[in-house]
């Protein structure tokens, strides 16, 4: 049983270091992009008003609510196994 335990830990840990690195890139890669490619990210989108920049700094809010919901999920799913751990150690 301990082994499964530190099993979902290692799960759960993965998870957030997955998820951190891919919102750290992400979000990092905004002001990178602006510093490397200015013209491209200053440029309008098919005549619409709004900038490449623009754009993208708007997709990180959609982006958090999916990181955040990805994590909610994954992580209830890992907190009812440990759950059904502790219940089958009680037995």
């Amino acid at each position: 049983m301990e082994r499964r335990f530190h099993q979902v830990m290692q799960e759960k840990k993965q998870l957030v270091i997955n998820l951190l690195a891919f919102l750290f890139v992400f979000y990092f890669s905004l002001p990178f992009s602006l510093a490397v490619f200015p013209t491209f990210m200053n440029k309008k989108i098919f005549d619409t008003g709004f900038t490449w920049a623009w754009l993208y700094a708007f997709l990180q809010i959609p982006l958090t609510w999916i990181l955040g919901w990805i994590y909610y999920r994954k992580a209830k799913r890992l907190d009812q196994f440990v759950e059904q751990l502790k219940q089958e150690a009680e037995l």
